[in-house]
């Protein structure tokens, strides 16, 4: 933070830094786990692989020495009974199900267990990111939620794949003893929170908001990039400001992922009037080959319609590549790097600025073979990853800081454009297979589109007449893809279907309150059933959209129907009114 903020003030910005006071900070010093009986062998060291120690947990006296209790997946309370935790540690196996270490975790400390060790690789993805593909990896860990472990006397230490078998095969032939050395500090603080701004001179309250982070782990490379981009693009759009009059402000702010997005949405109640669009960025610039990853443009949500996605898709498709065609002199027609513009992804900040109606997308690298590891270095960052990443987004704050009545009505065109691509796609998807779900899934495509056509007026009063003609240009499509695929009447549906969610709480909140554990993986199952794509992946991106669609207007059935059509899957009323069922014990809304 202190190198940003000297970076932008020696760039000319106008900065502020606020030092907002962190309650009992965590910081690890040092840790390692090693058997010693029956054969001496370390497991894992912090020096090695910082992100072996999991966020908040304890410190030991020094090094201890605890037996071992194997307890499979630690998923159910059933996999602590009759055996000898207490004051011991636990070696919980990792499964591919993420809030299952969460559960794993409460067990143990439930069960008063004094440790944990696990493998645990979080957001696996087959034949790219499995443990026995990285068999070094140490994952990051998290002991959650905060307030319950805050005062508990528990540590945990997440090995690599290939300490785990060790730690395995010891266990297969009996008795292990391991000895622990955990060195942390718990102590108040503060945290700096960093704005940058290029002010605008006719609209200065309508903001291109770029958002990046400074906190993470050793050696922290997948925070360092967003951070590094976000400071690269305020100085360049900084010094383009004295070239091009800048209508809009343009703003930059980093700090702690999390709290950063909830400090700005705090200091700007007004903002998500005033905010045009946010621009997050998080684990942006990998090195494709060697991390087995996908630059990934994720989407603002459907849940809030904005010319934003097509708009940077048309950048993504008009933003100079990296090689030449054969049958041209110049032109960098060819990318060598993979881009995709993709669905939302609830990963970093963009989901806090989803909740609170701000057009949110986010740059991000995925699959990840080094995610939240010890092998994310500075040695796997790719500046042409980072170089994409800015062209698209800087040139976005460029033309929309100064945007008027031209660029306005090029952006509705392009909207308009795709839209009416997206709809005849529709009407090919289905022909020959029509149901009444393709009749109402042609009625969401239309209605979400008219409504981020429309947002364009957010640049320019003067469009008024053009989005008139592409809005009836794109209902006339509808209408004739619909009677094109000679739809069946509806069929019955269940009762959930017409029940309206209405939000009694402004609050950001929990995707999963009211629900257990068991709640979430008997979901699971019924999202599985629906769609053989669908299941625990699902449930977090279908949990926080379906709350962030709940307008007090939408049904159930609505809602159903929206998350199954923004992510490509059949996700059934039953399974979403469930999820917002536990909004409706947590207090967050009611059913009318």
């Amino acid at each position: 933070m202190d190198e940003v903020e000297s970076s932008l003030r020696e760039a000319g910005l106008k900065i502020s830094v606020d030092e907002p006071t962190v309650e009992a900070a965590w910081e690890p010093n040092d840790a390692s786990l090693s058997i010693i009986e029956p054969e001496r062998e370390s497991l894992v060291k912090f020096d090695d692989a910082p992100a072996c120690l999991a966020w908040g947990s304890s410190p030991t006296n020094g090094p201890e020495q605890f037996e071992v209790v194997d307890v499979g997946t630690g998923e159910s309370s059933e996999d602590f009974e009759a055996k000898d935790i207490e004051g011991n540690v636990v070696f919980v196996h990792g499964t591919q199900r993420r809030p299952g270490w969460w559960e794993a975790a409460g067990n143990a400390l439930e069960a008063g267990a004094r440790g944990i060790v696990t493998d645990y690789m979080l957001y696996q993805t087959p034949n790219v990111r499995e443990p026995e593909l990285v068999p070094e990896a140490a994952q990051l860990l998290r002991l959650r939620p905060a307030e319950k472990f805050a005062d508990e006397d528990i540590w945990a230490l997440s090995i690599p794949q290939e300490s785990a078998a060790v730690l395995k095969e010891s266990l297969a032939d009996g008795a292990v003893t391991v000895e622990a050395n955990v060195d942390v500090d718990v102590f108040d603080t503060t945290a700096p929170y960093l704005e940058a701004t290029i002010p605008g001179t006719e609209n200065p309250e309508e903001t291109i908001l770029f958002c990046g982070h400074a906190s993470g782990i050793k050696p922290g490379a997948n925070c360092a990039e967003g951070t590094g981009l976000v400071v690269e693009l305020a100085r360049t759009l900084n010094e383009l400001a004295d070239e091009y009059e800048f209508k809009r402000s343009v703003k930059f702010i980093i700090g702690v992922e999390g709290p950063v997005s909830e400090q700005y949405l705090e200091r700007n109640p007004d903002a998500a009037e005033d905010v045009v669009t946010s621009l997050t960025y998080c684990s942006t610039g990998h090195k494709q080959s060697e991390t087995e990853s996908c630059l990934l443009l994720s989407s603002s949500p459907d849940s809030v319609p904005h010319f934003t996605n097509d708009y940077l898709a048309e950048l993504a498709d008009q933003s100079p590549k990296e090689a030449d065609w054969i049958g041209k002199e110049g032109g960098q027609e060819l990318p060598l790097l993979s881009l995709k513009q993709h669905y939302y992804t609830p990963w970093s900040d963009n989901g806090r600025f989803a909740q609170c109606d701000i057009p949110a997308p986010l740059f991000m690298s995925w699959p990840d073979r080094c995610f939240h590891s010890q092998l994310l270095t500075a040695d796997v960052i790719d500046p042409a990853a980072l170089r994409r990443s800015a062209l698209i987004s800087g040139v976005a704050a460029l033309e929309l800081a100064t945007a008027g009545a031209d660029e306005a009505s090029s952006i509705a065109r392009t909207v308009g454009g795709r839209s009416l691509q997206r709809l005849q796609r529709l009407g090919g998807r289905y022909s020959g297979d029509a149901t009444p779900r393709a009749r109402r899934h042609v009625d969401f495509i239309a209605d979400r589109d008219i409504e981020a056509l429309n947002s364009v007026l957010e640049l320019s009063d003067s469009v008024s007449d053009t989005l008139d003609q592409l809005e009836e240009q794109i209902k006339r499509t509808a209408e004739q893809v619909k009677a094109s695929l000679n739809v069946p009447a509806d069929t019955d549906r269940s009762e959930v279907v017409d029940l309206v969610p209405v939000r009694t709480t402004d609050d950001l909140v929990s995707r999963w309150v009211g629900l257990e554990y068991d709640d979430l993986l008997s979901i699971a199952d019924e999202f599985a059933e629906s769609d053989e794509d669908a299941g625990w992946r699902s449930l977090r991106v279908v949990s926080d959209e379906a709350w962030n669609f709940v307008d007090g207007e939408r049904t159930v059935g609505d809602i159903a129907d929206a998350v199954s059509f923004e992510f490509g899957l059949t996700i059934e009323p039953e399974s979403v009114y469930r999820i917002l069922a536990g909004h409706e014990d947590g207090g967050n809304l009611r059913f009318e």
